[in-house]
């Protein structure tokens, strides 16, 4: 197998999405790659995708929608990650939920995100997050255990309940390098 350089571009709240680009980062760098993780939110101005022979772009989903500053990032470099392989996670609570309503709810966020920025990933996936009580404010804390109540989920809110589920996780990373194209052959030039 050819070692690529890729590139993880992710946003998150509450910092499950973190982990999840660096379990992503953890399986292609365990299979050779050479991989660059970053916040989109802190990104040097001069970021170039182009570096890069692959990205994968991340963003979690907070009220219905992804990261304002995740979605600037993709329309400011969309033209550099179209041209190269690139995939897309979406992680939120529905992405978790056990009912075809909550998988076509997650599904629904991650198409708006990409009708939004009018990128087409070659791949795409929604990932179960967290339901991170413990860091939410109070308001935020008794609708999602309302909603969780009402979809069956957790509701202890004296703790953190991981929902993601990390072999789906390595399977999409190393699904997606498996999908990579060789580099283009090299001729030297003869003297």
């Amino acid at each position: 197998m050819t070692s690529h350089r890729i590139a993880i571009i992710y946003g998150t709240r509450y910092g499950q999405t973190t982990k999840i680009a660096e379990r992503m980062k953890q399986v292609l760098t365990d299979a050779g790659h050479d991989v660059w993780i970053g916040r989109a939110d802190t990104l040097s101005r001069h970021f170039s995708a182009s570096e890069y022979d692959a990205v994968i772009i991340g963003g979690s989903v907070i009220a219905g929608r992804h990261q304002r500053y995740l979605e600037r990032f993709v329309r400011a470099h969309r033209d550099e990650v179209t041209q190269m392989p690139s995939a897309f996670f979406s992680v939120s609570g529905s992405a978790g939920g056990c009912t075809e309503q909550d998988q076509a709810n997650a599904r629904r966020v991650l198409e708006a995100f990409l009708t939004k920025t009018g990128w087409h990933p070659r791949t795409t996936a929604t990932i179960a997050g967290a339901m991170a009580f413990t860091k939410y404010g109070v308001f935020t804390r008794i609708l999602l255990k309302r909603i969780s109540r009402r979809e069956g989920g957790p509701t202890d809110t004296s703790r953190d309940h991981e929902l993601t589920d990390w072999h789906q996780v390595a399977r999409f990373a190393g699904d997606f390098a498996a999908s990579l194209p060789e580099p283009a052959a090299t001729t030297c030039a003869q003297p």
